[in-house]
């Protein structure tokens, strides 16, 4: 397989385990929204991140004689939460705890097909934008896999 890495499971994933969120969608999904205050609360968006090759001794090619290489891939789930309580954020900052927990909890050592595949890891969180009323948060996971041709 020498497409990207297929993250349609992932957003499967959290369409199953993860009931308070609205809306569930892919990277043309988040490209679509045109400002904070569109965004339909609380949804996740699945948005890849990139490649990179992370075979060992690359250099030799005795290694791995079938062309396949080791690739880690990684890839983002956006987070939008809203709450109108106060005009800093910070209610809507307390609301996306519970959201964000359960996104990791659905992702964090969970296997598309544990023989294609390792488990995926959480590499790490941040604010992407505020405003007074929307949070915008983004968890990075990364997922080992192999690329064949």
């Amino acid at each position: 397989m020498m497409s990207p890495f297929d993250l349609t499971p992932s957003i499967a994933r959290l369409v199953a385990e993860v009931s308070e969120l609205q809306e569930v969608g892919a990277a043309a999904d988040y490209a679509a929204i045109e400002s904070l205050s569109s965004f339909r609360t609380p949804s996740a968006y699945v948005v890849p991140a990139g490649e990179k090759d992370i075979s060992p001794d690359i250099d030799n090619p005795q290694r791995r004689p079938s062309g396949a290489q080791q690739v880690e891939s990684l890839f983002g789930v956006v987070v939008a939460v809203r709450n109108f309580r106060d005009s800093v954020g910070s209610a809507a900052t307390a609301d996306a705890s519970p959201i964000i927990a359960a996104v990791r909890g659905a992702l964090m050592g969970w296997s598309v097909d544990i023989k294609k595949h390792r488990p995926i890891r959480w590499m790490q969180g941040d604010v992407m934008d505020y405003d007074a009323s929307t949070l915008l948060w983004i968890d990075v996971f990364s997922v080992r896999h192999f690329l064949t041709r």
